[in-house]
């Protein structure tokens, strides 16, 4: 967002004009920050309150001494969010705390132990963001791709893991969570324990074992249901489950799993629908049984390029 479209949202927020949309992107922004230091400011409405409070009186300070108010009170607007959310930053941001990130390749997996104990299984093609040693009363991990969590109970410090605008918070439990960039939803299953799954609107949901959530990241929807928290978690277990599956999501996990590249040339195949379990799969046996399946067919065109086309019937 440009800077001037920043400031307009700004003067209509502090007016109590803003829209839900931008009320929305102010909040969030500000909560995500004054979040990760809670111990820092005692709510979030204080931090409002100090902001806006400062670029007002800023405002009106400048006004009383400057003749064109039209022209200097975007610069003074300018000027008063650089300095107020330069000390905002400055105040919460804890710069002492080392990010590690753990990233996998296609054909990877890793398992990482947090500094809390908190084990994490990363699926192939994922990404893991964590501080190297957790601070204050949070524990607070970023994901993007798939995970499994067992995490180390603390009563007093709730584990949160961030994916995207939304969030799932524990105290001890296992779950797993699937949230690619490239996929339209999110979901999260439950072994065992409890989690509280929630976003900046609409979402807060309560999760018990075997309930999961599936977040659609284009209309913010979700749905829960009672589902067999075995099949999300197969993955960690070298199992491919396909569960109700449409062939496109299925060679997306196939390329993740393999470190190949799958081309559907008809696009009526990407919506057919599979179900099947594969232990310790092997990539040509899976494909040929997807194609026995599926009546497909996958064509190799290099070591790592294949190509899915229907099987022709042959005329009678």
């Amino acid at each position: 967002m440009k800077t001037e479209a920043f400031i307009k949202i700004l003067e209509r927020y502090s007016k109590n004009e803003a829209s839900r949309e931008e009320i929305v992107l102010i909040d969030t922004y500000l909560e995500g920050k004054a979040g990760k230091n809670k111990g820092k400011a005692s709510n979030i409405e204080k931090v409002h309150d100090r902001l806006y409070g400062q670029i007002e009186a800023s405002l009106n300070k400048n006004q009383k001494v400057v003749p064109f108010k039209t022209v200097y009170r975007k610069w003074a607007i300018a000027a008063s969010i650089l300095v107020v959310f330069g000390t905002f930053f400055f105040a919460f941001m804890d710069f002492s705390v080392k990010v590690v990130e753990v990233t996998t390749a296609y054909g990877e997996r890793k398992e990482i132990q947090l500094p809390d104990g908190t084990m994490v299984t990363l699926n192939a093609g994922s990404r893991l963001r964590y501080p190297e040693k957790f601070k204050g009363d949070r524990r607070e991990v970023a994901l993007n791709g798939e995970a499994f969590f067992d995490v180390f109970r603390d009563t007093l410090k709730p584990f949160t893991i961030e994916t995207g605008k939304l969030r799932t918070q524990v105290l001890g439990t296992s779950f797993n969570i699937n949230a690619f960039q490239e996929s339209d939803s999110i979901r999260v299953s439950v072994v065992e324990g409890k989690v509280v799954v929630y976003d900046s609107m609409a979402v807060k949901e309560i999760l018990l074992p075997n309930e999961q959530l599936k977040y659609n990241k284009v209309d913010k929807g979700y749905r829960t249901s009672k589902y067999d928290s075995s099949i999300d978690r197969a993955w960690s277990s070298n199992i491919i489950y396909f569960n109700g599956t449409s062939l496109e999501e299925a060679t997306h996990i196939l390329e993740r799993w393999y470190n190949v590249t799958i081309e559907i040339t008809d696009a009526d195949l990407g919506d057919k629908v599979i179900t099947g379990k594969y232990n310790d799969p092997k990539l040509k046996e899976t494909m040929e049984s997807l194609g026995f399946l599926m009546n497909i067919e996958f064509k190799q065109l290099s070591p790592t390029l294949y190509e899915v086309t229907p099987i022709k019937k042959a005329p009678m």
